[in-house]
């Protein structure tokens, strides 16, 4: 059996990232910038930048990223009927690319939904309805030699509220009396059908959900790092690894 998660254990979450340009067809850029990103739903993209800087960058890295232009571009087409035109592709880093990614982390947009992508319900892995796994994270930065977002934290686990019982009539405890243990023994056993905090929660099967949950917010190119008017940036988590700090 592999490493399970430790509660008494600081841990850093490596997420592995990427940087895809979506050029978006001059005639139908605003229907498709509004379909593409799932982030410009939220109307949360209000803020402006240069757009001489910006493809200024695009037109950079374009040749880098010309590669994957071909396969990319079937994920970018894939995301609406009206995005037909657009064009997606991953980028090299630069400086300025890296300038996006580390003012966008810091953005309390992209920390709540850090928070939320790293709350994990457990009711489905045989634990307790209401029971979960939450990382507090107390830092994140952004790591250019090896193109990495670095999560430092705890991870804690939130126990299951427990039922309220209704307060009974004397006359009703009284006739209840006899099945009191009988009942006792019942909650009990329904209890150890389910795991607790003192159960293992592998690493792998934790790096495995929160690698799919991320993968959720790609398609959707939900963290848009930067704009322009006729492109944007957005920011991929590929995987998740979970290691010891």
């Amino acid at each position: 059996m592999g490493a399970s998660i430790s509660l008494d254990s600081k841990y850093r979450l490596i997420l592995t990232t990427e940087v895809e340009c979506i050029s978006v067809n001059a005639r139908g850029s605003s229907n498709s910038k509004s379909t593409s990103g799932g982030a410009n739903k939220k109307g949360s993209h209000k803020h402006h930048h240069s757009e001489s800087d910006s493809e200024g960058s695009h037109s950079g890295s374009e040749s880098d990223g010309s590669r994957s232009e071909s396969g990319s571009s079937r994920s970018g087409s894939e995301s609406g009927s009206e995005s037909d035109g657009d064009k997606t592709y991953s980028v090299k880093l630069t400086p300025e690319i890296v300038s996006y990614i580390r003012s966008y982390i810091r953005k309390n947009q992209f920390l709540d939904e850090f928070d939320l992508i790293t709350e994990i319900e457990l009711d489905k892995y045989n634990h307790a309805p209401g029971s979960a796994l939450v990382f507090n994270s107390d830092s994140i930065a952004f790591m250019t030699n090896n193109q990495t977002l670095e999560a430092v934290g705890e991870w804690e686990y939130i126990e299951p509220e427990k039922p309220t019982i209704k307060s009974k009539s004397k006359n009703s405890r009284d006739r209840d009396r006899r099945r009191g243990d009988d009942d006792d023994r019942d909650e009990d056993r329904e209890e150890s059908q389910y795991k607790t905090k003192d159960d293992d929660l592998p690493v792998t099967e934790i790096e495995s959900i929160l690698t799919e949950k991320f993968n959720e917010y790609n398609k959707t190119r939900e963290f848009v790092i930067h704009e322009s008017k006729n492109s944007f940036l957005v920011m991929l988590i590929k995987s998740v690894e979970v290691v010891n700090a």
